[in-house]
């Protein structure tokens, strides 16, 4: 997973990530109207949400204040949103200063295109029917769609495959394609859900947090997948565990929601 690349010239900086949905849409202004770095960020987001490849965009604020948090700013705008963060594959920005203006350019690359990204919503939404039941509690539709995922794919061994996208075409994805459409489905299917990055002793790794019931839960469909592929076989080692009991192997330093609850009596009782 790569970090902060380099810096060149004098406000130039290429972030790259290998970070990933459902934002709602803010009311901003035109990009050649923005005068605080809030209007700013909520720009980016929205572009981000369209995604933009290339943005040109002229700001009349503070120009020190902005020299001091435009790192930061972007970060928080690329990581508004978990899916569109972990479709991001780097970005390059350059902020040019001049009397009382400014002017920012933004290039991003992307993992997932739009059209991929339509595809995947859409074929999300023709098969979680036959997945998942309204009667269903959230903790069995939860079950389900983690074990759909889990019988459906195998993890990509050739380390190429990254996205929800490539999971669905191929059936093969690495730890990010596999949190990517768990958090399409379980987001389609209305639970909230997150995308967690940390490690698994020296690996960079990337799984999901869930929302059940207003408690959080760890959730990873990549360990719950035997590799090699088994056909017809799901694990359910690390399947609704808190932080406590993730922790033995999986670490992160992040700030996300805590997963508190033992429920795993609960968790069990839905496994057969």
């Amino acid at each position: 997973m790569n970090r902060l690349s380099s810096i060149m010239g004098v406000i130039i900086i290429l972030l790259t990530f290998v970070l990933g949905s459902d934002f709602s849409f803010t009311k901003v202004k035109a990009a050649s109207d923005l005068s605080t770095l809030g209007e700013l960020k909520d720009h980016v987001k929205q572009q981000l949400l369209l995604q933009k490849t290339e943005m040109n965009i002229d700001y009349s604020g503070n120009k020190d204040e902005l020299s001091a948090h435009i790192a930061s700013l972007l970060k928080e705008a690329f990581e508004a949103d978990d899916y569109t963060a972990y479709i991001v594959d780097s970005y390059l920005y350059a902020v040019h200063t001049w009397g009382g203006d400014a002017n920012i350019k933004l290039t991003v690359k992307y993992r997932e295109t739009p059209e991929q990204k339509l595809i995947v919503q859409e074929k999300v939404r023709d098969l979680l029917p036959d997945i998942i039941q309204p009667s269903m509690s959230q903790r069995e539709k939860v079950k389900a769609i983690h074990d759909w995922i889990v019988l459906h794919l195998a993890y990509d061994e050739s380390l190429q495959r990254y996205t929800a996208y490539e999971a669905l075409e191929y059936g093969q994805a690495v730890c990010q394609g596999y949190a990517l459409l768990l958090y399409r489905m379980l987001s389609s299917a209305g639970i909230e859900s997150r995308m967690i990055e940390g490690k698994v002793g020296e690996i960079s790794h990337v799984w999901n947090l869930v929302n059940i019931d207003s408690d959080w839960y760890h959730l990873d469909a990549t360990w719950d997948d035997p590799t090699p592929d088994q056909a017809g076989v799901v694990s359910y080692n690390y399947f609704l565990k808190t932080d406590a009991q993730m922790r033995i192997d999986h670490q992160w330093v992040k700030r996300y929601p805590a997963a508190v609850t033992n429920d795993s009596a609960a968790a069990a009782s839905n496994i057969s």
